[in-house]
């Protein structure tokens, strides 16, 4: 089976804090869609691997990028308001 992969990486000095919090949305990611995240010292590396077999895998894989980049803004957002 075909898979789409997009990796999103983002300098940050709460990488661990933030690869934390975006852990329970990776979690429940839907069926043919897997994301994962880590930090690699003050970086935070998101991967995400959507099965492309048909054509709108690709849409999938945008709306998968889509939806961390929204969690992940959410999280800085934290972080920022709590010191």
């Amino acid at each position: 089976m075909p898979h789409c992969r997009a990796v999103l990486e983002v300098e940050d000095p709460h990488a661990e804090a933030l690869a934390r919090a975006l852990e329970p949305d990776n979690l429940q990611a839907p069926s043919g869609v897997e994301v994962a995240c880590r930090a690699e010292g003050r970086r935070l590396v998101c991967e995400a691997l959507v099965d492309c077999s048909e054509p709108r895998g690709v849409l999938r894989l945008r709306n998968t990028l889509d939806d961390l980049i929204l969690n992940l803004k959410a999280a800085l957002s934290a972080l920022e308001e709590g010191g």
